[in-house]
């Protein structure tokens, strides 16, 4: 949804139907950038837990992508059209009790530290920092440092044809008529989710040191999938990490996950079965994403207790 107030173009930060997030970027030196979040009018997607929705690493990585998108367009030559990925990302919410006691939004500066782009202006290799304090403050709240690649729309097909020898890739828009879910789908407060519809996960078992599951995130939810895609993106990955680590709690009510290093080795497929499974050692969760005994996602989540915060 565009208001006034945020002014950017739905293609500037790659959306279609979700929410735009941020300001429109400012210039500042040195290949540094400023915008500041948007987060007044939020879907019902970030909204889906027990905590303020500044709490959510998902709603703040989303947040950070837009910011450094539409900088990277805007500033340092990007075209649109390009379809772009994501090879790492590395999030940590800094100071989670400032976060829990503000109500104001969070002013974000990206460093372009690596601008790597082809003849045609396609990112080879985008590496961005960013640092977010809350507006009116120096102090930090958030930092993230991300990598990002991409091709022109028009040759990526080709790629993804090339990637499943020769097999063209099922997309959402194809697969949802008869896609459903399976029946064992996870009980929301088992994740840290209310609404059945936002739960990514089926066939949830605890283990000895953490917990195994299906993903079976659902096709219709835009917020989960914004546009037509190919494979599962980032942001339903680490949705799946996430509710894995805090199912590795007694009590997900009583948890956040404050920090994510997520790692994109190669895609995860539509039509192929990923079972996801995580391992708890103290306050730290490693997730893994396998497809055919293949990693297609590595994570480590950090977990910050919120039981005795307000």
């Amino acid at each position: 949804m565009t208001t006034a107030v945020n002014r950017i173009t739905q293609e500037l930060v790659h959306r279609a139907n979700q929410e735009i997030l941020v300001s429109p970027p400012s210039w500042g030196a040195e290949h540094r950038y400023h915008t500041t979040t948007v987060t007044t009018d939020i879907s019902s997607y970030y909204l889906d837990h027990h905590g303020r929705h500044r709490l959510d690493l998902l709603l703040m990585t989303e947040a950070c992508r837009q910011a450094a998108i539409s900088a990277a367009h805007r500033f340092e030559g990007v075209p649109l059209g390009v379809a772009a990925f994501f090879n790492s990302i590395d999030i940590r919410l800094s100071n989670v009790d400032t976060l829990v006691n503000s109500t104001k939004e969070l002013m974000i500066t990206t460093s372009m530290e690596q601008m790597k782009l082809r003849a045609d202006g396609s990112p080879k290799q985008i590496v961005y920092s960013q640092e977010a304090v809350v507006t009116g403050s120096n102090e930090p709240v958030l930092n993230s440092r991300m990598a990002v690649q991409g091709v022109p729309k028009g040759r990526y097909a080709d790629l993804r044809a090339y990637q499943r020898n020769g097999s063209p890739a099922p997309t959402t828009a194809t697969m949802r008529a008869t896609f459903r879910r399976h029946r064992d789908i996870a009980e929301p407060a088992r994740v840290g989710r209310t609404q059945t519809a936002n739960v990514v996960l089926a066939g949830l078992e605890r283990t000895a040191d953490g917990a195994t599951a299906l993903l079976d995130a659902d096709l219709a939810n835009t917020s989960l999938f914004d546009h037509d895609y190919d494979h599962y993106p980032a942001m339903v990955l680490i949705e799946a990490g996430r509710q894995l680590a805090l199912a590795c709690t007694d009590r997900p009510v009583d948890w956040i996950i404050s920090g994510c290093r997520a790692e994109f080795p190669g895609f995860a497929e539509l039509d192929t079965r990923t079972t996801v499974l995580a391992r708890r050692s103290g306050n730290e969760v490693e997730v893994s994403c396998r497809q055919d005994d293949r990693v297609v996602t590595g994570m480590w989540f950090e977990l910050t207790s919120m039981a005795r915060r307000s």
